[in-house]
């Protein structure tokens, strides 16, 4: 999160979700981010977009993802020579598995304490495969076969601004020629066309950035105790149901 500092190796590892073979931590990449330096800087100085949040990525119409991490570090934290072997290994692994290219550093910048990283895959499913995080871009209709059900509550959206009160799923999924973007927050996205609609669990940034929070007005509400000497005890749901609160939907026609 911004702000946060990243103290120790074992904090480095709990960035991402556990359990995937290439579940790299933001962290580890930026040390090693040298190594892969090739051309960057001028493919950085094309690129327009300024995130707000320390961790956000842009989605390609051809389905280029580009990820922008900017982290705060901790002082005390492993050689960054270490952090290279590992992120190189990694790289190169997956790189072999998937084909070349699947995963490039862009670019790298270490000063003061802060680091700026720049990433990109050649596909939504090699960012999701990479970082361990749920991520879907795609047709309506392919992300139905998918398995998603996009059942929650939209927010109707129109030139970067929210109109209304929220509306059912129905209603969003009307037109079923729109495009669909699905992360699991929290996470800042930029699309590649004009926001329609986007889960309440959400923050509309502009006509084609989103902040992906992952949390709805409902979540702050029961995050709040009152009174102070109230005896508090929230119900935590299944596994699939804590995941689906952090899903977030986002429809857009495309450029």
């Amino acid at each position: 999160m911004k702000g946060r500092s990243m103290p120790n190796q074992a904090d480095f590892y709990g960035r991402r979700k556990c359990g995937g073979p290439y579940g790299i931590i933001r962290g580890a990449a930026l040390a090693a981010a040298a190594a892969f330096l090739l051309g960057g800087c001028d493919r950085l100085n094309q690129e327009e977009y300024s995130p707000t949040e320390p961790d956000a990525v842009t989605v390609a119409e051809d389905g280029r993802i580009t990820e922008y991490v900017s982290e705060d570090l901790g002082e005390s934290y492993y050689s960054e020579t270490e952090l290279e072997g590992m992120i190189t290994s990694e790289v190169n692994a997956y790189n072999q598995e998937n084909g070349e290219g699947s995963v490039t550093v862009v670019s790298m910048e270490i000063q003061e304490g802060k680091a700026d990283l720049v990433l990109e895959f050649a596909s939504a499913e090699d960012f999701a495969s990479f970082n361990n995080i749920e991520f879907y871009y795609g047709s309506m209709i392919n992300a139905q076969l998918a398995g998603y059900l996009f059942d929650t509550e939209f927010k109707r959206v129109r030139d970067g601004v929210v109109e209304g009160s929220p509306v059912s799923y129905s209603q969003a999924m009307q037109d079923m020629s729109a495009q669909v973007l699905i992360v699991e927050g929290p996470l800042e996205v930029k699309v590649p066309g004009s926001v329609i609609y986007t889960s309440t669990n959400s923050e509309v940034l502009s006509d084609s950035v989103v902040n992906a929070t992952g949390e709805s007005q409902e979540d702050e509400k029961e995050d709040l105790i009152l009174p102070s000497n109230a005896v508090y005890t929230k119900n935590e749901g299944s596994f699939e149901e804590e995941a689906a609160k952090k899903r977030v939907y986002i429809i857009f026609d495309q450029k």
